[in-house]
């Protein structure tokens, strides 16, 4: 062969490789793909309300969270959550704690019916304000349990919670991009009972998972919320979320508040990365701590620093980590109020999803 062909040979190679390798990073590009996890807070502690004695401190202490509610601007504390998400866009978002206030009649043996704060709707006019399309693709209704307040002296109530976990995601894409091709949502069996009046309530948590193609990939995105006052529950719940939901030969996404804090190497924490999760803040930022909980007090004042790190974002199988980022714990981050957007620090990251 001569020479100009040896060199022409050459050239075609390095410029096939190149092309290969521009590709790849093309493709790469392509399926990179942006998710969060955002605990709301409900905006209250049932502590006082469970270890209350007698009907007469039960009633004053659901006045009291009720009013703990109110207290911490809810609608204020949502716009500013809003302004994270606009900050980090994500096309997902894991969301726990998304609650639902309702009042009724004092006493009544009906439900309350009567809408104070619905976290899921104020968020979603909100984001919708800033111009941005989300729409709820699962929502996983958990506990839901109403009970009588002396809000004040004049003011006497049934106060209704319901807990909910929902995965957001963006509605502008198209479904080249974005397709959601099947949802599933549940409860945990593990759950803890709690007596109040003679009445056992019992504390579910739940889980909310959307299996999608992002850009001719498919993934399972799931969503998480685990119990926070029991190890022993928490750690079944975790053993029932490997069995059930997590348990896909997709690549996988998992995100929430774990309640096992991933620093002080938390139990619930170890059985999911000993189970092939790789924790994303971990692999990405290793000399941080990442800290997200508690930025507050029972009301979202900024009095606390955080000192644990229960949000997180799991991922499994052929997914590449880019970067992580936590929102929601700077000062810049505050309400015009001065409030936290939440007792916890919202989590974000980018994947990649490999062909």
């Amino acid at each position: 062969m001569s020479i100009k062909r040896k060199l022409t040979a050459v050239f075609l190679a390095v410029n096939l490789i190149s092309l290969g390798s521009i590709q790849t990073f093309a493709s790469n590009r392509n399926r990179e793909l942006s998710v969060m996890t955002y605990n709301m807070y409900l905006g209250a502690d049932f502590t006082d309300i469970f270890q209350a004695q007698s009907g007469e401190e039960v009633v004053l202490e659901v006045g009291e969270v009720y009013r703990d509610v109110v207290s911490g601007n809810v609608p204020e504390r949502i716009a500013a959550i809003a302004d994270q998400i606009e900050a980090g866009e994500p096309v997902l978002v894991g969301l726990q704690e998304v609650a639902l206030w309702r009042t009724g009649t004092f006493f009544d043996g009906a439900p309350a019916t009567d809408v104070t704060y619905d976290f899921l709707q104020i968020l979603l006019d909100e984001l919708a304000e800033r111009g941005l399309n989300y729409a709820p693709v699962v929502v996983q209704t958990n506990f839901d349990v109403e009970l009588p307040g002396i809000v004040s002296p004049t003011d006497f109530r049934d106060i209704r919670y319901t807990d909910r976990d929902v995965i957001l995601a963006r509605s502008d894409l198209s479904t080249s991009q974005l397709k959601i091709e099947g949802t599933q949502s549940g409860t945990f069996e593990a759950r803890l009972p709690v007596t109040v009046l003679g009445q056992t309530i019992t504390i579910v948590r739940g889980w909310a998972s959307a299996d999608l193609k992002f850009r001719g990939k498919t993934y399972r995105f799931l969503n998480v919320h685990l119990e926070s006052i029991v190890e022993a529950i928490q750690i079944a719940q975790t053993g029932e979320l490997l069995a059930g939901p997590a348990a896909t030969d997709l690549p996988l996404v998992l995100v929430g508040d774990f309640n096992s804090d991933a620093e002080a190497g938390g139990t619930a924490y170890l059985i999911l990365t000993g189970a092939g999760l790789t924790d994303v803040w971990e692999d990405q930022q290793p000399s941080d701590p990442g800290f997200t909980w508690p930025l507050s007090g029972e009301i979202p004042l900024p009095t606390e620093q955080p000192t644990q790190r229960l949000d997180l974002i799991l991922a499994r199988g052929k997914i590449s980590l880019v970067g992580v980022d936590v929102f929601g714990e700077a000062v810049a981050d505050l309400s015009p109020s001065g409030f936290r957007p939440s007792d916890h620090a919202g989590v974000g990251a980018t994947v990649v999803l490999e062909p």
